[in-house]
């Protein structure tokens, strides 16, 4: 976790398109970066509202007392710019400026201009479409770390010397140049080799903190021909993106257009045009925190451990994204199933959930004897709903009737319960899911009744996703049968998509005691099946706890968005 502190600063806003303002003498948001060697300041800078997007992209930050560009500038985010320099440059003044675009030069060189990180030959000529060199990569990457080129008469053990030597000498008294990289200062550079350069800056600066993708992850086709002292630094980049090519195969996709594939292009030298590109990718801090962030106090890696249901992941990756810009390093990848979630919660290894169900009696249960109290609180509405195949040409059940199949198992047929003369097939979900829980409080009168050993020991779901693809593919033509599932109204309305990449055979939901299931329904209470998704924490959460702070978040009305964002119903005013 970064150690983080506020440094008070006078900061002096310049911008040349409006009249200088002077910034307000405030406290400044810092956060000191992993390892310690890295501090990262937001700059505040409300003007750049007025702004274009393309007028807001050539926005940066240099240094007030000489004038030098701050090469770790993030881009414009709602009234902010953030920087990252050395912990020895953070007391030094800052402010804001804009540079203007050379005539002709694309956005993304544009903005490695303005940083200071390019600056192209004597004359100014950028000639991107020229190989990169060791020592242009090496000068680059020094000045995005801020390490100070070092005088020294030649670099290597060639007798090199040049304008690059102090560069490569600062790399390597800075820890970006070590074995294996033994670099000709005039050579080419490989992508690679400029890969392993940029996951050791990223190192050096403290953000890698997502765990490395697998190996079987990486979606380059020709992945075997990266070396192996580059692979892990393909692998600690690749959660953030920027390390592959795409190109055109001969194959033609579902629109006829050619179909793209992913390439490493591992020993191939690079561009300047290239390498821009690149480097674009990873010039600025993997993510940063809104105002709401810092407000909430979650904004500088102390997020609550948050898990849940499968169907409620969409909360957790809206309230993420709702906070921070960018991959942050706790947001994690999926949630546990919801049983396993709430005993994660009961053990202390996770501090939030949300989730779609109630704990089952056997969770309270758990809960007890390990001393522990849940506090569940109704953030937005969901529901149980049961679907069959479109072609069923029934239109609903009563709750009798589905404890005739599911739990007395008297029902075979659907002719039985007002439908076609079909075999019923009811799927079930496994016993530690949501959508069980569900079963259990609607059906099975909190778990003293069981499900018919016909429904237990046959057809089981084991996923929510195929809790909907199963009952599709079920369908028989002949003899005829159609067959029925449940699980919750937003997933359903939210994962319908996955039915078009197995089948072109459609579900529809079932009314439940004459009332179909729809928002309104859902929300008014009229839908028998009808209930909350909660946020979930434990009793004994301090009130300035992180979790607590976000489960009061979530009653808001931003958190009430984030419901709604995230695809469920909000809260009636």
């Amino acid at each position: 976790m970064k150690r983080c502190l506020g440094i008070l600063l006078c900061l002096i806003l310049l911008f040349p398109l409006v009249p200088p303002a002077r910034a307000a003498e405030n406290s400044l948001w810092t956060c000191e970066e992993e390892g310690g060697r890295y501090v990262t300041i937001r700059v505040p800078f409300p003007q750049g509202e007025e702004l274009s997007w393309s007028e807001q992209s050539l926005l940066s930050v240099r240094y007030r007392d000489t004038g030098e560009p701050v090469p770790l500038t993030s881009g414009y985010i709602q009234g902010f710019l953030f920087v990252t320099v050395p912990v020895e440059q953070a007391d030094r003044p800052l402010e804001v400026f804009q540079r203007e675009r050379r005539e002709g030069v694309d956005l993304d060189v544009a903005r490695l201009i303005t940083r200071g990180l390019i600056s192209g030959d004597p004359d100014g000529a950028l000639r991107l479409e020229d190989p990169l060199t060791w020592g242009e990569a090496v000068a680059i990457l020094d000045r995005l770390l801020g390490l100070e080129a070092a005088e020294t008469p030649d670099c290597d053990h060639r007798g090199s010397h040049g304008w690059y030597c102090g560069y490569l000498a600062a790399a390597k008294e800075g820890g970006l140049l070590s074995e294996p990289l033994d670099p000709d200062p005039t050579g080419p550079v490989t992508r690679a080799e400029l890969t392993v350069l940029l996951a050791r800056a990223w190192d050096l600066l403290g953000w890698l903190q997502q765990e490395p993708a697998a190996y079987e992850e990486l979606e380059a086709v020709d992945k075997e021909d990266i070396p192996d002292w580059a692979r892990n630094s393909y692998l600690q980049l690749a959660p953030y993106g920027g390390t592959v090519l795409y190109r055109e195969t001969e194959e033609l996709g579902e629109d006829g257009t050619p179909a793209m594939e992913a390439v490493a292009l591992a020993g191939r030298g690079i561009s300047r045009g290239e390498a821009v590109d690149l480097i674009d990718e990873f010039y600025s801090r993997p993510w940063y925190p809104n105002q709401l962030a810092v407000d909430l106090g979650v904004d500088k890696g102390n997020m609550p451990v948050i898990d849940g249901s499968t169907s409620s992941y969409p909360f957790t990756r809206t309230l993420y994204w709702t906070l921070f810009r960018g991959q942050h390093p706790q947001m994690p990848a999926e949630h546990s199933k919801s049983h396993q979630s709430y005993e994660r919660l009961i053990q202390g290894e996770a501090d939030l959930l949300f989730a779609a169900t109630l704990p089952s009696a056997q969770l309270l249960e758990q809960a007890e004897k390990a001393g522990v109290e849940l506090e569940c609180i109704p953030i937005g509405y969901d529901a149980m709903v049961f679907f069959t195949n479109a072609e069923n040409r029934i239109q609903g059940l009563s709750r009798g009737q589905i404890q005739d199949i599911y739990v007395r198992g008297t029902c075979h047929n659907w002719n039985q319960v007002g439908g076609p003369d079909a075999e019923l097939l009811p799927y079930r979900r496994n016993s530690d899911s949501g959508s069980h829980a569900l079963m259990e409080r609607y059906f099975l009168e909190g778990g003293a009744l069981s499900l018919s050993p016909d429904v237990h020991n046959v057809l089981t779901s084991y996923a929510m996703s195929s809790a909907l693809t199963d009952v599709a593919l079920a369908m028989r033509e002949d003899p005829l049968a159609y067959a029925m599932g449940y699980s919750l109204y937003y997933y359903y309305q939210n994962n319908y998509w996955l039915l078009d990449d197995v089948t072109d055979r459609e579900l529809k939901l079932l009314a439940i005691d004459g009332v179909t299931p729809t928002e309104e329904s859902i929300r008014d209470g009229s839908y028998p099946l009808a209930d909350h998704c909660y946020v979930v924490i434990r009793a004994d959460e301090e009130p300035d706890s992180p979790a607590r702070k976000i489960a009061r978040f979530m009653l808001t009305e931003t958190g009430q968005e984030v419901v709604e964002s995230a695809g469920f119903g909000a809260l009636s005013p």
